[in-house]
């Protein structure tokens, strides 16, 4: 007996989420639904930078864990032949200040390396800037992660549909298990009123010269790919307008050069607009529905914020646990216990 899980949503949450069941569950058949699939994806506009943000109360264990996964998978598809293919890379990050931060040894402790800026780094900035970190991270440029990841879960009999969902109702009969990875659209899908877009706009940038990320005080990012600089940004909550704002546009490219004046040379590609899926704390458990053609089992994962990419692999296998239990109860396929596939075959 096979049993049919529909993942709705081909994010980066939708497809991690489909590649670690795949790859770690006998006898499954994974589809994934969405109406939107890469180069149109929320990620697919972001930069794709691994750090925690845009998160809110979260407890520092599940925090740690969720991230810890993540860092482990990225770390390994670094250090791996594929890593141009999948666009991941180290980063090294300043954080400047104007002001001095508030410290987060959490925050401090996820990353590869992390420690005050010296004097002659900061002084490569403006001098209002008196205070830095100096780190090391990852990116993930979804424009090439996303596509390789549909092609493991290809590669494993999955299958995808192009489709908007709006009732998990509709679902119900063809598929035994439903894993919701809507994010903003999650808000009137289950619907869940505490889902709130955080609306993020970039200017696109060809910058080649631009090596390191700089992160202005919390708030304006240039974050290098390996073709293009994302300059950002805004996090306007409850705002869903998906058009560049021209006000927006001027303050990300004020800020932006400011801080690094050489930025005036670059050649403009374009802006863009995006909706992070803010929640309080990201949602990621069961719920049992009961719908006219009987009771339909639905585990959530969404509500990430602007934390999909640094957070997917972690939230991955903790669906995968739910799943497991939900196989259990329901007396459906059992699981295999695959831990290292999922990580290292890309």
């Amino acid at each position: 007996m096979v049993c049919k899980v529909a993942i709705i949503g081909g994010g980066v949450i939708g497809l991690t989420t489909a590649v670690v069941i795949a790859e770690n569950v006998k006898d499954v058949q994974v589809t994934v639904i969405s109406e939107k699939w890469s180069p149109n994806t929320t990620g697919d506009g972001s930069a794709g930078f691994w750090a925690p943000y845009l998160l809110g109360d979260v407890p520092e264990k599940t925090l740690r864990e969720w991230c810890e996964k993540s860092l482990e998978i990225f770390r390994e598809i670094c250090h791996s032949n594929m890593a141009v293919e999948c666009g991941v890379g180290l980063l090294p990050v300043y954080y400047i200040f104007s002001e001095p931060p508030v410290n987060d040894p959490v925050f401090n402790d996820l990353f590869l390396d992390c420690r005050p800026m010296t004097e002659k780094e900061l002084s490569v900035f403006p001098s209002k800037y008196r205070y830095g970190l100096s780190i090391t991270s990852f990116f993930a440029e979804c424009t090439k992660f996303l596509p390789v990841l549909m092609k493991r879960i290809q590669r494993n009999g999955g299958i995808f549909i192009e489709k908007k969902v709006n009732s998990f109702s509709e679902l119900a009969g063809n598929y035994d298990i439903i894993i919701n990875c809507t994010g903003v659209e999650a808000r009137n899908l289950v619907p869940d009123p505490e889902v709130r877009p955080v609306r993020g706009q970039v200017i696109k940038v060809h910058a080649p010269w631009i090596k390191h990320c700089v992160v202005v005080d919390n708030d304006y990012y240039i974050i290098p790919n390996s073709e293009e600089t994302v300059l950002g940004g805004t996090k306007q909550e409850d705002n869903w307008n998906v058009e560049p704002d021209p006000e927006d546009r001027r303050r990300i490219w004020e800020k932006c050069t400011e801080v690094l004046p050489c930025l005036k040379k670059a050649k403009i590609l374009r802006d863009w607009v995006g909706l992070r899926p803010y929640r309080l704390v990201p949602r990621i458990e069961r719920e049992s529905l009961n719908t006219k053609k009987g009771k339909l089992e639905v585990i959530h994962n969404y509500g990430h914020g602007g934390s999909g990419i640094t957070l997917s692999w972690g939230c991955a296998y903790q669906v995968l646990g739910i799943l497991r239990e939900v196989l259990e109860d329901s007396h459906l396929p059992e699981n295999r216990t695959t831990t290292s596939h999922s990580r290292s075959k890309i």
